[in-house]
């Protein structure tokens, strides 16, 4: 007869030379070469999968029980208004620099703000951004951000016991259409 049929690893695909060897393997029984062998031989059966070198197994998600929908929470009404950064800021964190006299490099330490995004704003490249804004105002003791909207100066204490009538409130409308 001929050559015998060569035989193939049935973990990595290289071809056998010799015998092989027949171990067991997640309850399957395969052949497997001598480096395989080395590698998941000793082991006992069904304590290990065949996954690429290198890599660590896959690590499982376990998902919670569902829990009882909650109630949504009661949104509280406040006054809408927006933050904006006022218009002259450049002139004004500038000003502020100048009296101070100290380097931007000293500042920018004092300050919390690298000293290209001091000099970008000092000189107007970049507006700042709110964040920024406060620490300059906190800093300097200027005026960067102004609040756009609702009502926040006044705040009128109203007795606990009282309820408006429809006419308190069709006067707090205009009230707020003429301010604007």
């Amino acid at each position: 007869m001929g050559k015998a049929k060569p035989r193939y690893c049935e973990i990595c695909g290289a071809p056998i030379r010799g015998q092989g060897h027949r171990i067991r393997l997640e309850g399957a029984e395969i052949l497997v070469c001598n480096r395989c062998y080395e590698k998941y031989g000793g082991k006992k059966p069904g304590t290990f999968s065949i996954m690429p070198t290198g890599r660590q197994p896959v690590r499982r998600a376990y998902s919670r029980p569902a829990s009882r929908p909650r109630p949504p929470k009661p949104r509280t009404e406040r006054p809408l208004y927006t933050e904006e950064i006022v218009e002259d800021y450049a002139e004004r964190v500038y000003r502020a620099i100048q009296r101070s006299g100290k380097s931007y490099e000293e500042l920018s330490h004092e300050i919390g703000l690298s000293m290209n995004d001091l000099r970008a704003i000092a000189h107007g490249y970049r507006e700042p951004t709110i964040k920024e804004a406060r620490k300059l105002e906190k800093y300097f003791k200027i005026t960067l951000i102004e609040a756009e909207g609702g009502e926040l100066l006044e705040k009128k204490t109203i007795p606990k016991d009282y309820e408006p009538t429809l006419g308190d409130i069709a006067n707090i409308r205009i009230r707020k259409r003429k301010k604007k």
